[in-house]
């Protein structure tokens, strides 16, 4: 699967970002608290790869998910646009012990605020970022043989829509917080 994904500095306050939101016909899916835990590889430098690997854990009011998730370089120089894999988990402490051995090692813990929103094919987030501060990020998912120009184009004319024209971000939370 490729995710295409654009992320933009929260131009103001995430409370206005959202009522524009739902003027555009956007729905709410959910908020909930977000922990990676992100790891390197002993054979390659994931900060020079621009792959990452990480622990996610996820909670909200109802449930708390595990998830691995690897995501491959970087596939264009506008979006943040690559490969993604991830599968759910039961005992993240098992997995970060099963990395450790491998001799993957943690690097780094990005800890966010998360509001979910949906319009059409499109998953729009709404981060507050610790140490990092407010972003949205637009995103869409593609097979690997799919159209990621149009995908690009819904998600550049959705930004518009809420009136964002520049702060486009391309480096990672991890890169931001100087990782």
């Amino acid at each position: 699967m490729i995710e295409v994904e654009v992320k933009a500095r929260a131009p103001e306050d995430l409370l206005k970002m959202e009522d524009k939101l739902v003027k555009i016909g956007a729905k709410r899916v959910k908020k909930e608290y977000q922990e990676d835990l992100y790891f390197n590889a002993p054979h390659r430098d994931f900060a020079e790869t621009d792959e990452a690997l990480r622990i996610r854990k996820v909670k909200d009011n109802h449930s708390e998910k595990i998830f691995i998730t690897y995501k491959g370089a970087k596939m264009d120089n506008v979006s943040k646009t690559r490969e993604e894999i991830e599968v759910g988990v039961a005992d993240p402490v098992k997995v970060a012990d099963i990395f450790k051995n491998l001799s993957f090692r943690p690097v780094a813990t990005v800890r966010k605020n998360r509001i979910i929103y949906s319009l059409n094919e499109l998953v729009i987030t709404l981060d507050k970022v610790e140490g990092v501060g407010s972003f949205m990020e637009i995103e869409k998912e593609t097979e690997e043989d799919g159209d990621i120009e149009g995908a690009l184009n819904d998600i550049f004319a959705t930004y518009s829509q809420i009136g964002i024209e520049e702060g486009f971000e391309r480096r990672s939370y991890l890169e931001l917080m100087g990782i």
